[in-house]
């Protein structure tokens, strides 16, 4: 019999945590929607890209790896 209720009250408490995680992972995917990344220009192009899916190299954005090495070839 107490069997019984220890391990109803370790499925309640698992259903809880679940959802207590669940609710914590939905406030962070909205918080992150809501952030205005900054956007930077491609040196080669001119096509402006989030910084976060941009290439660097020498202080310089690129759009990709083919038009960083381009710029690059074009600089030398």
């Amino acid at each position: 019999m107490i069997a019984k209720w220890v391990i109803l009250i370790i499925v309640v408490l698992l259903i809880y945590w679940g959802l207590r995680n669940l609710q914590r992972a939905k406030k962070q995917s909205t918080k992150s929607k809501n952030e205005i990344e900054d956007m930077v220009c491609c040196a080669h192009c001119g096509l402006h890209i989030p910084r976060s899916e941009s290439i660097t190299a020498n202080k310089k954005y690129f759009c990709s790896i083919d038009h960083q090495q381009l710029y690059l070839k074009s600089s030398q």
